[in-house]
Protein backbone atom coordinates (compact mmCIF):
# COMPACT_ATOMS: atom_id res chain seq x y z
CA UNK A 1 0.00 0.00 0.00
CA UNK A 2 2.87 2.35 0.77
CA UNK A 3 4.28 1.98 -2.76
CA UNK A 4 0.95 3.00 -4.28
CA UNK A 5 0.86 6.30 -2.41
CA UNK A 6 4.47 7.01 -3.35
CA UNK A 7 3.71 6.30 -7.00
CA UNK A 8 0.69 8.58 -6.82
CA UNK A 9 2.88 11.29 -5.32
CA UNK A 10 5.40 10.89 -8.11
CA UNK A 11 2.61 11.09 -10.64
CA UNK A 12 1.47 14.36 -9.07
CA UNK A 13 5.02 15.71 -9.28
CA UNK A 14 5.20 14.78 -12.96
CA UNK A 15 1.84 16.41 -13.63
CA UNK A 16 2.93 19.56 -11.80
CA UNK A 17 6.14 19.76 -13.81
CA UNK A 18 4.32 19.29 -17.10
CA UNK A 19 1.80 21.95 -16.10
CA UNK A 20 4.66 24.33 -15.25
CA UNK A 21 6.28 23.74 -18.65
CA UNK A 22 2.98 24.35 -20.43
CA UNK A 23 2.34 27.55 -18.46
CA UNK A 24 5.86 28.79 -19.18
CA UNK A 25 5.42 28.09 -22.90
CA UNK A 26 2.17 30.07 -22.87
CA UNK A 27 3.94 32.88 -21.00
CA UNK A 28 6.73 32.99 -23.57
CA UNK A 29 4.14 33.17 -26.33
CA UNK A 30 2.38 36.08 -24.57
CA UNK A 31 5.69 37.88 -24.08
CA UNK A 32 6.63 37.43 -27.73
CA UNK A 33 3.26 38.80 -28.83
CA UNK A 34 3.65 41.79 -26.49
CA UNK A 35 7.15 42.50 -27.82
CA UNK A 36 5.94 42.35 -31.42
CA UNK A 37 2.90 44.52 -30.68
CA UNK A 38 4.94 47.21 -28.91
CA UNK A 39 6.04 50.12 -31.00
CA UNK A 40 9.74 50.70 -31.53
CA UNK A 41 9.55 53.90 -29.48
CA UNK A 42 8.09 52.03 -26.49
CA UNK A 43 11.31 50.41 -25.29
CA UNK A 44 9.90 49.94 -21.77
CA UNK A 45 7.22 47.57 -23.03
CA UNK A 46 9.71 45.65 -25.12
CA UNK A 47 12.11 45.38 -22.18
CA UNK A 48 9.31 44.17 -19.93
CA UNK A 49 8.35 41.50 -22.46
CA UNK A 50 11.98 40.35 -22.75
CA UNK A 51 12.37 40.15 -18.98
CA UNK A 52 9.15 38.14 -18.74
CA UNK A 53 10.41 35.81 -21.46
CA UNK A 54 13.62 35.20 -19.51
CA UNK A 55 11.59 34.49 -16.38
CA UNK A 56 9.53 31.92 -18.29
CA UNK A 57 12.75 30.23 -19.44
CA UNK A 58 13.85 29.98 -15.80
CA UNK A 59 10.45 28.46 -14.88
CA UNK A 60 10.91 25.90 -17.66
CA UNK A 61 14.39 25.01 -16.41
CA UNK A 62 13.03 24.56 -12.87
CA UNK A 63 10.25 22.31 -14.17
CA UNK A 64 12.82 20.25 -16.10
CA UNK A 65 14.80 19.76 -12.89
CA UNK A 66 11.58 18.72 -11.17
CA UNK A 67 10.95 16.15 -13.91
CA UNK A 68 14.50 14.84 -13.53
CA UNK A 69 14.10 14.53 -9.76
CA UNK A 70 10.76 12.73 -10.12
CA UNK A 71 12.35 10.36 -12.62
CA UNK A 72 15.16 9.59 -10.19
CA UNK A 73 12.67 9.06 -7.35
CA UNK A 74 10.62 6.63 -9.44
CA UNK A 75 13.78 4.72 -10.38
CA UNK A 76 14.73 4.48 -6.70
CA UNK A 77 11.23 3.26 -5.80
CA UNK A 78 11.43 0.58 -8.49
CA UNK A 79 14.86 -0.51 -7.21
CA UNK A 80 13.58 -0.69 -3.63
CA UNK A 81 10.40 -2.61 -4.52
CA UNK A 82 12.27 -5.18 -6.63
Amino acid sequence: MNGISLSGGSLNVLQSAITAVNQAAAGISRSAQAAVAASVSDSGEILSALIDSRQQVLYTQAAAKLLDTADQMMGTMIDISV
